[in-house]
């Protein structure tokens, strides 16, 4: 009787044997190398960076590998407050708000929320790919790439069937005198859009801003789902202690139930 076990073979490939990271250097405890003595991000000495910096400055440098100058500070800073809550019209948002109101543990309420969030519509997934095109596309006159295909731009179009008027307000907001290149850009386009009923989206804003800043795209989809954790989190909590009924639910007035087949006649009753 043949086997019928599978022909396992290795394929000789050595791993690492320890975890190697531009990031972060750790100084193992003495008497125990599993405990940390000491930590370093980039170079910079963990406690002293919580002592003399910022958490958006912290943030930065993680991703960057150098902490922002004064310029980038306050852009950067100012972005993550602008996308700090998506509020409760967002779909996540209301994801969040079921997730606490439903008695959901509360490890889970975030993670539920930024799935959601994780998504096309006025979320994060567009991130990346509107970096790649704003960074390819600035190179042209936006008013020529608004007249090419203005339905096939990443991080531009209509929210609800309009453009978003908050994340205009947002736009115009982080642009001053010092703004990149690219947000500027991105302005210019926004305004080259309003002839065909279309805008920036706040995915959009949160890649030029990126950009400009030297963030790398595959980086962007993660950061803007970190800039709007906070607000997702705390509708979610505040609805933790509320009843059901809190949440949003339509009436029964507004269902009606239909069948999707007629039911069969009964049949005669037999003659005698």
């Amino acid at each position: 009787m043949s086997s019928t076990s599978a022909n396992v073979r290795s394929r000789g490939e050595k791993f690492t044997p320890r975890i190697e990271t531009k990031i972060t250097r750790e100084i193992p405890a003495a008497h125990n190398p599993y405990l940390v003595r000491q930590s370093r991000l980039h170079g910079y000495d963990h406690l002293e960076l919580m002592r003399d910096h910022e958490l958006s400055d912290v943030i930065f440098l993680l991703f960057r590998g150098e902490l922002p100058d004064h310029h980038e500070r306050q852009l950067f800073r100012r972005l993550m407050i602008g996308l700090i809550n998506p509020g409760p019209r967002h779909p996540a948002t209301q994801a969040s708000i079921t997730a606490g109101v439903g008695k959901t543990m509360s490890v889970n309420v975030l993670p539920i929320a930024l799935s959601i969030f994780g998504g096309e519509f006025d979320g994060a997934a567009t991130v990346e790919d509107a970096m790649r095109f704003l960074r390819r596309a600035s190179r042209k006159p936006a008013r020529d790439c608004a007249e090419s295909d203005a339905t096939q731009l990443p991080g531009f179009g209509t929210l609800y069937g309009d453009p978003d008027p908050y994340a205009e307000k947002l736009l115009y907001t982080l642009v001053d005198e010092q703004a990149g290149k690219i947000l500027r850009w991105a302005a210019q386009l926004h305004e080259a859009l309003r002839s065909g009923h279309l805008g920036i989206l706040k995915s959009g804003l949160c890649a030029a801003v990126l950009a400009d800043l030297g963030f790398q795209p595959r980086q962007g989809n993660g950061l803007m789902q970190l800039m709007a954790a906070p607000g997702l989190l705390a509708h979610g909590v505040e609805f933790a202690n509320k009843p059901l009924t809190s949440m949003l639910f339509e009436p029964d007035d507004c269902y009606e139930v239909a069948y999707a087949c007629t039911p069969a006649r009964q049949s005669a009753e037999p003659t005698s």
